[in-house]
């Protein structure tokens, strides 16, 4: 798994997964955003979340009856909620510090 450390565990996964079902590099997907988003580090975690949530969804919902009846859909989407909740390692952090 090719993980960025400034990203939350669950933001990893998110790229990680999305990458697997574009069939892509993490890397690649990675290098995609930024040539296509504004250079403005506010906000990067949670807009590079949204990006590759957003490419993959588009491709989901092509197979839509498929990845509902197999549960793909649901899983995907309820993690990118979250990555999109906790985007970076410093949110992670804060929401740690939060409920200890």
């Amino acid at each position: 798994m090719e993980k960025k450390k400034h990203l939350s565990t669950i933001a990893n996964s998110v790229l990680e997964r999305c990458a697997l079902r574009l069939e892509i590099s993490v890397s690649e997907l990675v290098k995609e955003f930024e040539i296509e988003w504004k250079a403005d580090l506010e906000g990067y975690s949670r807009k590079l979340v949204e990006y590759c949530a957003c490419k993959v969804l588009n491709e989901m919902c092509r197979k839509l009856e498929e990845v509902i009846t197999d549960g793909s859909f649901s899983r995907l989407t309820f993690d990118m909620m979250l990555a999109w909740e906790t985007p970076s390692s410093v949110h992670e952090e804060s929401q740690t510090v939060r409920f200890i």
